[in-house]
């Protein structure tokens, strides 16, 4: 296979991911009625570009429906991996379509601790405000809904987080090398 198609397949497969991560937010804000919801892959607001963004009615974090929303991007491509690495896990991905499919899994395998632990650096231990955050908006609301500390959600989330991928790394290595389960 051509670099060239390599690479178009990773850019093809990180797209896709992106957009399957935005869809999770929507998905979940319409299971709580907001059928207006919807994402933009590339836009403008407010005279900055934008790269990937779900627009909905429960972005505020002051309820559960909008944690769950904000939460929901990284749960569901971390499910979304579940299903994409069995495939590939079981030789069910045409060998012409192995990159995209494994950009797309990694990406998904990765998304929940990635978010988490940049959300956690730069939004609470550089006390940055990071609006649009799925993990720090989702701390940020569960800690006021709850009486927690963001410290003490972020510790959590970090917690089950990094044990999802200790647990997992032996399934993801087995993933990438063809491997069995």
């Amino acid at each position: 296979m051509s670099a060239v198609l390599i690479a178009a397949q990773v850019l093809a497969g990180l797209v896709t991911f992106v957009c399957l991560h935005e869809l999770g937010h929507v998905l979940m804000a319409r299971r709580y009625g907001d059928r207006s919801a919807r994402f933009t892959l590339l836009g403008r607001r407010n005279g900055a570009w934008i790269v990937a963004t779900t627009h909905t009615t429960l972005a505020d974090t002051d309820s559960w429906p909008g944690v769950k929303v904000a939460l929901a991007g990284p749960l569901f491509t971390r499910l979304l991996a579940e299903g994409l690495g069995l495939l590939l896990v079981l030789g069910l991905t045409p060998a012409v379509a192995r990159p995209f499919v494994l950009t797309v899994f990694l990406l998904s395998r990765t998304d929940f601790w990635l978010y988490t632990l940049r959300d956690f650096a730069a939004g609470y231990l550089a006390r940055r405000s990071l609006p649009g955050r799925d993990i720090a908006d989702a701390v940020r609301g569960g800690a006021a809904l709850v009486g927690r500390s963001q410290g003490q959600l972020f510790a959590l989330l970090l917690g089950v987080s990094t044990l999802d991928l200790i647990v997992g790394w032996p399934r993801l290595a087995a993933t990438l090398t063809g491997g069995s389960l």
